[in-house]
């Protein structure tokens, strides 16, 4: 049986095929019973990537393999507190502020009021609020980006492209604090902010001759993808590893730097605590900034789907549960 605390229904959005933002539709679902390993979290907020809204357009691979299991309730990141733990479950308690990367990348499920996580994928904090949910998808992509996949060391100069952007901006930070020498592609109005982070060299985008001009790049990181990173990479002279996360243009824009790059990869997010759990402390102890753009309601869906596609904000959306 349900925990006796919790609502007979609650909020939710999902969407039963694919298209647009008007796809997606509040409904009310009932809670499931607990697993012994499981946690159910009352939701505070999530936040929109990218991956959000192109499964919701069918595009790449979670939207595949859930084609004919739909409806669908995105979102995989949330902040909340736990409202019930099962049997097997030592590590949290009712009550405990937690943040969490859920259900990645297959089933999701954030964008609800409550969810259903693993131990493994939920790290305790301090206190929660709404802009950490902003952190965990975006957090672990930077980080993994940059020293997994990029293999980033102390000394090394490192290109991000679309620095002004929820990954970016964070990635900016983590490099920094490495002890690389950053270099920050992103439009002219972000610029003035990405300086405020430390030394970096910033690069307007829309100047193409800019990036015949670069220095040896150890690492480009990009963030963008498909014809932009495209005629970036190629303008570019020396160029020793790419990391590329849009995953629909990777293997075009991993072979745009063939005989140029002597490595190129893409990268596909993976849940660590470990790394979530340093990530967080570092958000608390204020050496790692977030970057929200917008607050929107869950209510309101729709429009910040519109919104995030739309790539006019700088930063991500973070869907709040209440006003």
């Amino acid at each position: 049986m349900p925990h006796s605390s919790l609502p007979s229904t609650f909020n939710a959005v999902e969407f039963s095929q694919f298209g647009d933002v008007e796809q997606l539709v509040m409904t009310q679902v009932s809670p499931v019973p607990l697993m012994a390993n499981e946690i159910r979290v009352k939701n505070i907020a999530t936040s929109i990537n990218p991956i959000d809204f192109k499964t919701r357009q069918g595009l790449g691979w979670a939207a595949q393999e859930n084609a004919d299991k739909l409806p669908m309730v995105l979102g995989y990141d949330v902040v909340g507190t736990v409202e019930e733990v099962g049997t097997e479950v030592s590590e949290f308690k009712v009550g405990d502020s937690v943040i969490g990367f859920v259900g990645f990348p297959l089933k999701a499920g954030c964008y609800s009021e409550y969810i259903i996580a693993q131990n493994e994928e939920l790290v305790a904090v301090a206190r929660h609020y709404n802009a950490l949910a902003g952190l965990p998808l975006a957090g672990l992509t930077a980080y993994q980006g940059l020293f997994e996949h990029g293999k980033l060391k102390s000394g090394e100069t490192v290109l991000i492209s679309g620095a002004s952007g929820g990954v970016g901006y964070l990635a900016v930070q983590l490099a920094l604090n490495a002890g690389a020498k950053v270099i920050a592609v992103a439009s002219k109005n972000s610029h003035a902010k990405l300086q405020a982070l430390g030394d970096v060299t910033v690069v307007d985008y829309q100047q193409s001759e800019m990036f015949e001009e670069l220095p040896a790049i150890d690492l480009w990181f990009d963030l963008i993808g498909g014809e932009p990173a495209i005629l970036q990479l190629t303008a570019a002279n020396a160029l020793e590893r790419l990391v590329t996360v849009p995953s629909v243009s990777k293997d075009f824009v991993c072979d745009s730097v063939l005989g140029k790059a002597s490595e190129s990869t893409g990268m596909l997010v993976k849940n660590d605590k470990e790394q979530l759990t340093n990530l967080v402390r570092a958000v608390e102890n204020n050496s790692l900034r977030l970057n929200i753009a917008k607050y929107m309601m869950l209510s309101q869906v729709q429009e910040a789907h519109r919104l995030a596609e739309s790539g006019t904000l700088s930063g991500k959306i973070v869907l709040t549960m209440n006003r």
